[in-house]
């Protein structure tokens, strides 16, 4: 995973992050293999291959430019509970995970997340995004408004209710009231988010539905007119869609984003 990386965002992490970059991946990995997600058949094959400046981009096909946000509280959080030897699982298995306490419902991110979102700039101002799409948790729009300060008035934001994280239990996957969110991200089109949010405290979302809603998230990608398209988005999210809704071509496209981490890809659309 830290092969794709950038010397320069590579030393925005500390070894902590790495470490729980490590086991977080592996967890997640058994995860989608226990539930029986790998190697699923779509009737729309989606492939994907990485993206450079100057690369020809076929007909039809979309460039995305897929982020996953900057270091949130709840990430801090759960690096230093491993630091104290605490066994921390993410896939909202273990009632005693810090990403369950309360106090961290929605969280926002951090000064390092705040850094690693702005790292961005100097690669951001040179895509020539003509969309921007968002996750409505605030971790994910705070990346988003400052990854991309230069395109706020200038292409359409929108908030999309298919590219939030696997939802449930995990109290930092909770969303605020939808109002909340509009007032702090005024111009971003948040029809498409619904009042009510999907996240449950009894029980975690399943692989199969995230997977179905990142599939259906590209297909409705493949309606719009725009062709390059920036996604500011979640870790569980990114490795599912990219492990079981798309194929990547080099497999490694498919590996574990750190925070901040942007992977631009050309995605191909073929019926099967």
């Amino acid at each position: 995973m830290f092969a794709l990386l950038p010397l320069a965002m590579t030393q925005l992490y500390t070894e902590s992050a790495k470490a729980t970059a490590k086991i977080e991946s592996a967890q997640h990995l058994e995860e989608l293999r226990r539930q029986g997600v790998l190697g699923l058949d779509r009737s729309v094959k989606i492939r994907a291959t990485p993206w450079r400046a100057g690369t020809e981009v076929p007909a039809g096909a979309k460039v995305v430019h897929l982020i996953r946000h900057g270091q949130g509280f709840h990430n801090l959080l759960g690096d230093l509970y491993r630091d104290f030897g605490v066994k921390v699982d993410s896939t909202g298995k273990e009632s005693a995970s810090p990403y369950t306490r309360p106090e961290i419902e929605d969280p926002p991110l951090t000064a390092i997340g705040r850094e690693q979102a702005k790292a961005l700039r100097s690669t951001t101002a040179e895509l020539e995004v003509e969309l921007v799409v968002t996750s409505p948790l605030a971790r994910a729009a705070q990346t988003a408004h400052l990854a991309f300060p230069h395109l706020k008035g200038k292409v359409k934001w929108i908030g999309h209710e298919d590219v939030v994280e696997t939802s449930g239990k995990n109290r930092c996957d909770k969303r605020r009231d939808l109002d909340e969110i509009s007032d702090d991200f005024p111009y971003v089109d948040w029809s498409l988010v619904p009042e009510k949010d999907r996240w449950t405290a009894d029980a975690r979302e399943t692989a199969r539905s995230v997977s179905d809603r990142a599939h259906n998230f590209l297909l409705w990608l493949r309606t719009r007119a725009e062709t390059r398209v920036a996604v500011a988005t979640h870790s569980a999210w990114l490795f599912t869609l990219l492990n079981t809704a798309v194929t990547c071509d080099p497999p490694d496209l498919a590996s574990w984003f750190m925070t901040g981490e942007l992977r631009s890809l050309i995605l191909e659309y073929e019926e099967n």
